[in-house]
């Protein structure tokens, strides 16, 4: 099996190998260095069922290729106030992406806007959903005011590399981990089949656990990055 596995990981590290170098290289440009092949290789696999591989070749492409490199200074449209810009957030970021069709886990909302609350100054929260702004006025309520909620759609003009970028080559919800510099520490991508039989209480613990887990990671990650940086 490692050996069946061995071509594409080679081919994604002599494509790009970002994460290990001193130089700063933009997500987009990773993204379209190396695209082509995953998803070569990527559909290949799904069409023999080989779930196992899919998996393996997406982890090797955000572990090997995306992690480390800078995310692109996206400009989101949110519901109630002016357009954000990363890169006036100045602490690490949490994105995360939906639909207002995706059925969520039914403790998940709740637990966001709780760990909102709890890391408030030392983490933001984005949810950015693939609709337009008449589809949003409704789900956008449920969220707390620490957590910008976002919009983006393939009918504004102004969304198309936002759309090509995350929604196109990540498929959604997927979650993207950021530290204060912009510098991508993991991106994941979610349960899309909530366990209905879960009561909420467990899935609210479930969700909690796991955020907590993943926002200890990314702060962890921040405090490495800044003092590598001071160092140099």
């Amino acid at each position: 099996m490692k050996k069946l596995y061995l071509l594409p990981l080679f081919i994604f590290y002599s494509l790009t190998s970002f994460a290990t170098k001193d130089t700063i290289v933009p997500f987009s440009s990773a993204v379209k260095k190396n695209i082509k092949n995953f998803i070569s290789y990527s559909n290949k696999a799904y069409n023999k069922k080989d779930y196992e591989k899919a998996t393996y070749l997406y982890d090797s492409l955000v572990n090997h290729t995306l992690i480390g490199t800078q995310f692109d200074d996206f400009t989101f449209k949110r519901i109630g106030k002016k357009k954000l810009q990363l890169s006036t957030i100045k602490i690490p970021t949490l994105i995360f992406t939906y639909a207002s069709w995706c059925v969520m886990e039914k403790g998940e909302i709740p637990a966001l806007n709780k760990m909102a609350l709890d890391y408030k100054g030392k983490i933001k929260i984005i949810v950015l959903f693939w609709n337009k702004k008449k589809d949003m006025k409704k789900i956008a309520r449920k969220f707390n005011s620490q957590i910008d909620v976002c919009y983006a759609h393939e009918s504004y003009a102004n969304d198309c590399i936002t759309i090509k970028l995350l929604k196109k080559t990540f498929g959604f919800p997927t979650s993207y981990y950021i530290d204060a510099n912009r510098t991508v520490v993991d991106i994941k991508k979610r349960i899309v089949k909530p366990d209905y039989k879960t009561t909420f209480n467990v899935s609210y613990e479930n969700c909690l656990t796991v955020l907590n887990e993943d926002i200890n990671t990314l702060l962890v990650s921040n405090s490495f990055n800044e003092s590598r940086l001071a160092t140099h």
